[in-house]
């Protein structure tokens, strides 16, 4: 048998897809404690944080032939985040569920929660008047300073600085039920 702790991240990761137990043990005993705390500074439940980790480490090795991983460390973290926040959709301490689509609460798939708040942005983006949602769409998505939003669309800084926070204002407005989702994004 390897002595699998001296094994990198990444060579465990291969040796997972190779569905070596081992390498699952290994990645268990060194990410257990870090993502126990920091589910449970999520949930300030210890059963629920219990559950949210065994979770993550059951969805790791169900998934472990067609989930890349670049880096394992962040991987688990950002797992954990997710199983979080499901386990509170689940339990309702948090978030109003009514307002979330059934599927989003059920789907295993981390990616959903991101999906879902992005597809909400969008649509509160589009109910913004023209100037302010391309103020906006020009400041966040493309990157561009306020400077040069000023110069392309011919109005002042001020003005600029002005359409922003009013988008801003109205996402968080809109949004205010799914900020600590938005809080927590990589």
């Amino acid at each position: 048998m390897s002595d699998y702790n001296q094994y990198s991240d990444s060579d465990l990761v291969l040796l997972l897809k190779q569905d070596e137990h081992g390498a699952f043990t290994e990645i268990y005993y060194r990410y257990w404690k870090r993502l126990f705390t920091l589910a449970l500074h999520r949930l300030s439940s210890r059963a629920m944080a219990e559950d949210v980790v065994q979770d993550v480490f059951s969805g790791l090795w169900q998934r472990r032939h067609h989930t890349i991983i670049e880096a394992l460390g962040p991987y688990l973290a950002v797992a954990t985040r997710y199983a979080a926040i499901r386990q509170l959709a689940k339990s309702r301490q948090i978030l109003d569920t009514a307002d979330i689509p059934e599927n989003l609460l059920q789907d295993g798939d981390d990616t959903a929660s991101l999906r879902f708040l992005q597809q909400s942005m969008q649509e509160q983006l589009q109910l913004l008047p023209e100037k302010c949602r391309l103020v906006f769409d020009y400041s966040r998505n493309q990157g561009l300073s306020n400077k040069e939003i000023s110069r392309q669309l011919q109005i002042s800084e001020k003005a600029v600085e002005k359409h922003i926070t009013k988008a801003l204002q109205r996402l968080r407005l809109q949004l205010r039920h799914y900020l600590h989702l938005l809080s927590i994004l990589p």
